[in-house]
């Protein structure tokens, strides 16, 4: 049975990906990641509370409710769906998880940043699409 990676961020496009993924792959094994972006957080060395700042609880609490969007949206459907969490740089641990989980093939909304910041940045599906060891498929 195939594995299906699903980058989920509850953006319109991370929705449709997710339910374009139920429609293209029906027997598969669907697995949601949220990851929580760390870049946003302040690097400070040698604390031993790090994990523990208030920000990144939020942010985890973030991703707990995203995950439960993922299942409520599943459950709608009648699917199940496997949920995990990540936490680092959106492209780089959905490129790992793709590689270090044997995924078969992932489907990824596409979205992003525009202007100045999509320059800079670059788009996530972008990345993915370019440096998966997989088959990716972005849905718009």
């Amino acid at each position: 049975m195939a594995r299906i990676l699903v980058p989920f961020d509850d953006s319109e496009p991370a929705r449709d990906a997710l339910g374009y993924a139920f429609d293209l792959f029906p027997d598969g094994d669907v697995i949601v990641l949220v990851v929580v972006d760390t870049t946003s957080l302040p690097f400070i060395p040698n604390t031993a509370d790090d994990e523990s700042s208030d920000e990144s609880q939020e942010l985890l609490s973030e991703a707990a409710d995203l995950l439960e969007t993922a299942e409520s949206i599943a459950a709608d459907r009648g699917v199940d769906l496997e949920t995990r969490t990540r936490l680092g740089t959106p492209a780089q641990e959905i490129l790992e998880f793709a590689e270090g989980e044997s995924i078969d093939h992932v489907v990824i909304g596409s979205h992003g940043r525009s202007g100045v910041a999509r320059i800079l940045l670059g788009s996530v599906a972008e990345v993915v699409v370019r440096h998966s060891p997989v088959p990716v498929t972005v849905v718009r």
